[in-house]
């Protein structure tokens, strides 16, 4: 009777969730959100399709026409991240941030920040929809090949979650990193069986995840493996942390949590919380939450200023 009643709770549970459309179960494959522009790559998951010039609408809302080229690792790059230049390298790491969703390559605050430092070549490692695990993953792939004499690691703070492991950037099965032993690990993305189907087992792994340290675990370890990689390279190691269109409390919790851990690494950090909501809106894109092009000036503006404060920027 207890067993009968409990499934029956399961049940009524899991029409009352599918009914109101909250914790719906991801697809399986994932669905590409951005076919065309991206291809699987297990590097590090996946990437633009390598050396091509295009364009796309964004954002969805009053669509601007933007260009596109790729080089041949897939990132938006009109040059080649391998070409001989004897300028000392800055790596950018990033999401759609660092990428430059929603304005042109030229726009974006690495290439800005280079045409004010011209002694430095700035190399931007941008992907849309990516998390820490898959940028750490780009800068093993090849970012280290070109030597950089200074890695910055952009956490926007939507980047937190992606750790997760349902979670599949633009759509993609995707490497997915769990600890064993404290160390990373590297698993296949899951194909769920059947409980993973339900949206009951979907909620409970949202509230697991966020009452747990799990989320912060992943993200510490991540951020470990770049302190190694930085003291093995070596490289000047820097943490940068790009917050919402408001300060929610949510983004008051992980970049406190980034500086402090940028404290007890010695890593220099920059938030840029303060020099982007003082201006408000006029920095972001209408009705989205990426920069327009006035807001990575202000980024680079900024980048500029704190990196003059780094000796091997000095």
């Amino acid at each position: 009777m207890i067993v009968a009643s409990l499934a029956l709770a399961v049940v009524f549970a899991e029409v009352a969730l599918r009914v109101s459309g909250r914790y719906q179960p991801p697809s399986y494959p994932p669905i590409c959100l951005r076919p065309g522009l991206v291809e699987a790559y297990q590097p590090y998951g996946y990437r633009l399709i390598p050396s091509r010039r295009t364009t796309y609408l964004y954002p969805h809302d009053h669509p601007r026409t933007l260009s596109l080229v790729s080089n041949r690792e897939g990132f938006r790059s009109s040059r080649e991240l391998e070409e001989p230049d004897a300028r000392p390298r800055l790596l950018v790491l990033g999401d759609s941030f660092v990428f430059g969703d929603g304005v042109e390559e030229s726009e974006r605050f690495t290439n800005v920040l280079e045409a004010m430092e011209p002694s430095w070549r700035v190399d931007n490692l941008g992907m849309v929809g990516w998390g820490p695990d898959l940028m750490l993953r780009a800068l093993e792939a090849v970012g280290l090949n070109v030597k950089p004499r200074a890695v910055v690691f952009c956490m926007y703070t939507d980047d937190f979650r992606r750790v997760r492991p349902e979670y599949a950037g633009t759509g993609f099965l995707i490497p997915r990193y769990e600890l064993e032993s404290g160390r990373l690990a590297t698993r296949p993305y899951p194909k769920p069986n059947f409980l993973g189907r339900l949206s009951i087992s979907v909620a409970a792994g949202k509230i697991l995840w966020n009452y747990s340290n799990w989320e912060w675990d992943l993200n510490r370890a991540i951020l470990d493996k770049f302190e190694e990689l930085a003291n093995q390279q070596p490289f000047q190691k820097v943490i940068i942390f790009l917050p919402g269109v408001a300060d929610t409390k949510a983004d008051q919790k992980r970049r406190y949590w980034l500086r402090q851990y940028a404290d007890t690494h010695a890593t220099p950090f920059l938030d840029l919380s303060d020099p982007l909501h003082k201006l408000g809106q006029q920095v972001f894109i209408s009705g989205d939450p990426h920069l327009n092009p006035m807001g990575h000036e202000v980024v680079a503006r900024e980048l500029d200023h704190f990196l003059r404060g780094v000796p091997v920027f000095r």
